[in-house]
C-alpha cells in the first residue's frame, strides 16, 4: 500500500512529460514550417556545430581546455546529415565518418529556444534566441572561455552566411534556478526583471537538445516545496529518470517588485522594436491589474499542455503569444478601452505578417495562418480592413507615422499608469541599471531646446525615400519655413501636397538633418528642388546629404554603449554650417547653424553665430577633443568666408570638400 501513492506520482509525471514532449515536437515542426526554405536547414545545423568542434566547420576553435562542446543527448539523426550535406556540401565525407569528429564528453546540458520561433510571432526576420545551459562546477574559466568564443564564432558564422541574427545566452544552470541572469543585452536583465525574465523563458521555450526544465513537469498551481518535493521522487532509471530534466527553479508568480524594471526596459526595448513591447507593455499592466488573482501566463500555458488543451490531439493548437493576447484583449475589453483593444489587434495581426487578403492553396495553410484567421474573424474585421493592414508596405509615411505616435502614446501611457500605482522605493532595479535604462529613454523620447526629435516609428525598413522634394513655403505670420515631401510633388498644392508631407522645420539645414538621421533619406536618395529655394541649389543639398550621413548618421539608441550612458555628457562631433541661404556673394560671415552630437546620442542644432560661444568651453576641455568640421557651399567667395568664420571661431574647424 504504501508504494501506490510514488507509483501515481511518477505516473501522472509520466504522463505529463509525453504531453510535453508532444507539444515541445510541434513547436519544433511549427519553427521550421515557418523558416524560409534556404534556412530550414540552420535549425539541425546550428545545434551540430555546438556539438562538434572541427577545423573545417564554422565555430572552431583552437583551446586548449578538454570540455567545451558537445550537447547532451544529441544524436546524429538522418535529418540532421540531410541539413548538413544542403549547408556543407563539400564536406560529405568528414559527415560520412561522424565518430571521427563526434565528441567524448559533452559540455552543454541543454540547448534551449525561447521567443517567438515557433510561435504564431514568428517572422522571415526573427533571431534565434538560444540558452545554453552549462553547469558551472564542471567548467572551469578556461572551458568557459573557449565556449563563448566558439559561440560568437557560430553567431557572425550565420549572420555572415545567413544574414539571420543567432545569439547564445550562456546560462549558468544554478544562477538561472536563483533568478542571477547577469548582464544581457547591454543592461543587466537580472536587476531589472529576473522573475519576469523567467516567466517568458518558460513560456515560450522550445528543447532543442539536452535535458528539459523540470519546471514542465510540475503542475501549474505548485508551491516550491511541493517543486522540489517531487524533483526528489524521481529515481535513477525509473522513468521519468532525473537526468533528463535540469532544475532551472520553481516560478509560482511574479514580482511586483521588478514590475517598474520590466516597464522601463520594454520602453526601450519598444525604440527598436515597438509591435513586440506593446504587446509585452500591456502583458505587464494587465499582470499589476490582476495580481492576486492571475496565475503567470507561463503557469496557464503549462496547465494547457498537461491537459492536452482538453484533448491530446489538440496539444499542437496551443500558442504562447495567442494565449497571452486572448488574456490582454479580455482585460481591455472589460475596462471598456475599446481603441487600445484595436490598436493591440493592429499591432498583432501587422506583426504576424499573414496577409490573409492574399488567398493560399490549402497545402500552403499553415498553423499561423489557421489562428490568425480565427482570430480575425472574431474581431469581425471586414475584408478592407484587413485589406488596408495587408498592404502596409504601400502606406504613406504619414500614415506609419499615426499607428506609431499611437503605440507609442500607449506605452508612456501604460507606464505612467503603473508607475502611479507603485511602491518606486522597493523596485528591485538596481541604481545602474535604472541610469542607463533611464538615459536611453531621455535620449529618445525627451523633448528639449534645438534638440533633433526621433522619428518614433515601428517600420525603420518601410520610412526611406528614394525620391524626395523640398519646398519652401511662407506662413501667414511671414515666417519662412521648409517642408519635405515624398515622391515628385512639384507642382502639387492643397490636399494632395499635404499627404505627401514629411516634416517641417524652419531650416533646409534642420530638414535635411532630420531626414538623414532618422533614415528617411540617404546620398542615393533622389532630391527635387522646387523653383522658389534660391540661393539653395540641388548640388547643395546633395553635399549636405553626404557629409551629415557621415559625420551624423542614423543613431540606434539600443546600441549606444553602456559605459558611454555612465559617463559624462561629452560632445562627440562639430559641424558648422555658413551662409547656406544667405547670399553667396559676400565674402563675410552672415548665417550660421550649428550641429553637434553628444556620446548619449543626442543631436542639436543651434542657429546663430552666437552658438559657437555657449559651446567653446565643452569644445575645449573634452577628451578627446572632438572632430569639428564647416560646411560652405560653393561660391566665388567660399575660401574667405571660411577665413573669415576661423578668425572670428578661434577654433580649429575643418573645411569639408563641396563635392
Amino acid at each position: 500500500m504504501s508504494s501506490q501513492p510514488s507509483l501515481t506520482i511518477q505516473q501522472n509525471l509520466t504522463i505529463r512529460l509525453l504531453r510535453v514532449l508532444r507539444y515541445n515536437k510541434a513547436r519544433i515542426e511549427r519553427a521550421q514550417a515557418l523558416l524560409p526554405p534556404e534556412r530550414r536547414p540552420l535549425f539541425h545545423v546550428i545545434p551540430f556545430l555546438l556539438h562538434v568542434n572541427h577545423p573545417e566547420l564554422p565555430g572552431y576553435v583552437d583551446a586548449d581546455a578538454e570540455l567545451f562542446y558537445g550537447l547532451n543527448n544529441f544524436s546524429f539523426r538522418d535529418e540532421i546529415k540531410d541539413a548538413l550535406f544542403i549547408v556543407f556540401p563539400q564536406h560529405h565525407d568528414l559527415f560520412d565518418d561522424i565518430k571521427s569528429v563526434w565528441p567524448r564528453q559533452r559540455a552543454i546540458d541543454a540547448l534551449v529556444l525561447m521567443g517567438s520561433i515557433g510561435t504564431i510571432a514568428q517572422s522571415e526576420k526573427s533571431d534565434f534566441d538560444y540558452w545554453v545551459c552549462v553547469d558551472g562546477d564542471k567548467l572551469n574559466a578556461a572551458s568557459l572561455d573557449a565556449m563563448q568564443r566558439k559561440l560568437h564564432a557560430i553567431e557572425d558564422w550565420a549572420m555572415s552566411c545567413y544574414d539571420i541574427e543567432v545569439h547564445f545566452f550562456l546560462s549558468d544552470i544554478e544562477k538561472v534556478r536563483n533568478n542571477d541572469f547577469g548582464v544581457a543585452e547591454g543592461e543587466s536583465a537580472g536587476s531589472a526583471q529576473a522573475v519576469f525574465l523567467k516567466s517568458e523563458f518558460y513560456t515560450t521555450n522550445i528543447v532543442v537538445a539536452g535535458k528539459a526544465p523540470f519546471w514542465w513537469l510540475t503542475p501549474d498551481a505548485t508551491t516550491e516545496q511541493q517543486y522540489y518535493s517531487l524533483l526528489n521522487a524521481l529515481e535513477e532509471g525509473g522513468s521519468p529518470d532525473p537526468n533528463w530534466f535540469m532544475d532551472l527553479g520553481h516560478l509560482d508568480k511574479l514580482d511586483i517588485k521588478e514590475l517598474f524594471g520590466a516597464a522601463i526596459w520594454q520602453l526601450g526595448k519598444a525604440i527598436d522594436s515597438p509591435f513586440k513591447s506593446v504587446l509585452k507593455m500591456a502583458k505587464l499592466e494587465v499582470f499589476l491589474e490582476n495580481l492576486e488573482q492571475e496565475q503567470p501566463l507561463c503557469n496557464l500555458l503549462k496547465k494547457r499542455v498537461h491537459h492536452g488543451d482538453e484533448a491530446p490531439g489538440n496539444v499542437a493548437n496551443i500558442d504562447p503569444y495567442a494565449l497571452m493576447f486572448d488574456q490582454l484583449l479580455s482585460h481591455y475589453q472589460a475596462v471598456n478601452e475599446p481603441e487600445t483593444v484595436l490598436l493591440l489587434q493592429q499591432c498583432l495581426y501587422i506583426k504576424c505578417n499573414c496577409q490573409l487578403s492574399q488567398p493560399v492553396a490549402e497545402s500552403d495553410i499553415t498553423f499561423k495562418r489557421r489562428i490568425i484567421a480565427g482570430l480575425v474573424k472574431q474581431w469581425g474585421w471586414t475584408k478592407s480592413q484587413i485589406r488596408h493592414l495587408d498592404n502596409s508596405h504601400n502606406w504613406s509615411l504619414t500614415e506609419l507615422v499615426q499607428l506609431s505616435r499611437k503605440i507609442h502614446r500607449f506605452l508612456i501611457y501604460c507606464y505612467r499608469r503603473m508607475s502611479s500605482q507603485l511602491q518606486m522605493d522597493n523596485q528591485s532595479v538596481s541604481r545602474e541599471d535604472m541610469a542607463v535604462l533611464g538615459r536611453r529613454l531621455d535620449t529618445f523620447y525627451s523633448k528639449k531646446e534645438h534638440k533633433l526629435e526621433f522619428l518614433r516609428i515601428g517600420f525603420d525598413d518601410k520610412v526611406f525615400c528614394p525620391v524626395i522634394t523640398i519646398k519652401q513655403h511662407r506662413r501667414k505670420n511671414g515666417q519662412q519655413v521648409w517642408a519635405a515631401y515624398y515622391d515628385d510633388q512639384l507642382g502639387v498644392l492643397g490636399k494632395n501636397q499635404e499627404k505627401a508631407r514629411i516634416s517641417v522645420a524652419e531650416s533646409p539645414v534642420r530638414l535635411i538633418l532630420w531626414c538623414v538621421c532618422n533614415r528617411v533619406i540617404d546620398i542615393s536618395t533622389t532630391v527635387l528642388l522646387d523653383y522658389d529655394t534660391d540661393p539653395v541649389t540641388d548640388s547643395d543639398i546633395h553635399a549636405l546629404i553626404k557629409h551629415f550621413g557621415k559625420i551624423f548618421g542614423p543613431v540606434r539608441v539600443n546600441a549606444i554603449p553602456r559605459e558611454a550612458l555612465l559617463s559624462p555628457m561629452q560632445i562627440k562631433a562639430c559641424m558648422a554650417v555658413v551662409n547656406f541661404t544667405s547670399s553667396r556673394l559676400k565674402p563675410t560671415v552672415d548665417e550660421v547653424t550649428v550641429i553637434y552630437t553628444t556620446t548619449w546620442g543626442e543631436t542639436y542644432v543651434v542657429p546663430g553665430k552666437e552658438s559657437l560661444d555657449k559651446l567653446w568651453f565643452e569644445l575645449q576641455e573634452s577628451v578627446p577633443r572632438p572632430p569639428c568640421y564647416i560646411f560652405v557651399p560653393e561660391s566665388s567667395q567660399r575660401k574667405r568666408i571660411y577665413q573669415a568664420f576661423i578668425d572670428d571661431a578661434e577654433q580649429d574647424f575643418e573645411l569639408l570638400n563641396y563635392w
